[in-house]
């Protein structure tokens, strides 16, 4: 078996995503399925594929809040059975291995777009991403570093407050942006008005159901006030969507664009360019591969 330095691990609630990494491009890819309730299964097979490519370091990414620095998950939403849990520990009690590095998953997005539109070239640059899919999150990269704030939960704007219109609590508080913009959120919001259809399905009725319509407008207003906000608190010179429910209705944040550039100041939208996400699923493995080289 040949042996290969570098892997990136992308763990999700539903995928975990193991890749390796020769000269900043992914050349193989494995994907299996996650158990959210027991960390042991999943982090075993992330070990064994680490000792059968013979991997000296390695970057892993989840969704949600943790201590990136000591390796501790504390509260992803979509990884239930995963609190508190210390990943480098776990791995280097395993095998031994020269590096590990762990952060989150929209952060690593954020790196990997920030490259691939050669905003690190720039003096003063600050790029914004979104990613909106199953949930909803944002990183932020500031002169070429992620910036997390004081505690690491910069950017967790799952919680933002953007709606006063009650909605059934998931995980976060019930006026939160996620349940208004993100795919689950739409879906729910689409159950509790007895509408039992998918985010998918809603996009496809939105000009002829009036329900739907709602709802993705309701959606795209939490969105253009997120984006409006972002702009006036970091005023990024480049903004990037990703994730399923963006990329694959595009329209949806154009609409966001449009409405988000009424709410600000023009001198806010100076030199600022909005793009997509050119990596697709693979974009927090890109991501990932960067803070190896650090």
């Amino acid at each position: 078996m040949k042996q290969y330095k570098l892997a990136t691990i992308d763990i999700g609630g539903t995928n975990t995503r193991f890749a390796l990494i020769e000269n900043d491009k992914i050349i193989k890819k494995i994907r299996f399925a996650t158990n959210q309730f027991n960390y042991s299964e999943t982090l075993d097979k992330v070990i064994n594929l680490l000792k059968k490519y013979q991997i000296d370091s390695v970057a892993l990414c989840i969704p949600g809040p943790a201590d990136y620095k000591k390796g501790v998950i504390i509260d992803s939403p979509n990884l239930s059975g995963w609190h508190n849990i210390n990943i480098k520990k776990y791995i280097k009690n395993k095998i031994a291995i020269k590096k590990i590095v762990f952060e989150n998953d929209a952060n690593a997005m954020a790196l990997g777009n920030h490259y691939f539109y050669k905003n690190n070239e720039l003096k003063n640059s600050v790029s914004q991403f979104f990613t909106i899919s199953t949930g909803f999150g944002a990183g932020l990269i500031i002169n070429n570093k992620i910036f997390t704030g004081a505690n690491g939960y910069a950017q967790e704007i799952a919680f933002l407050p953007s709606s006063k219109n009650k909605t059934k609590k998931l995980h976060l508080n019930e006026y939160a942006a996620e349940h208004l913009i993100s795919g689950t959120g739409i879906s729910l919001r689409a159950k509790n008005k007895k509408l039992f259809l998918s985010a998918k399905e809603i996009f496809k009725k939105y000009k002829e159901n009036d329900i739907c319509r709602k709802i993705i407008d309701e959606g795209i207003d939490a969105l253009a006030r997120t984006l409006a906000m972002a702009l006036a608190f970091v005023n990024p010179n480049l903004v990037i969507f990703g994730g399923s429910v963006a990329l694959n209705n595009w329209w949806y944040v154009e609409k966001a664009i449009e409405l988000a550039k009424k709410y600000v100041d023009p001198a806010h939208l100076l030199n600022l360019r909005i793009v997509k996400d050119p990596y697709g699923d693979d974009s927090a493995l890109i991501g990932l591969s960067y803070l190896l080289k650090k």
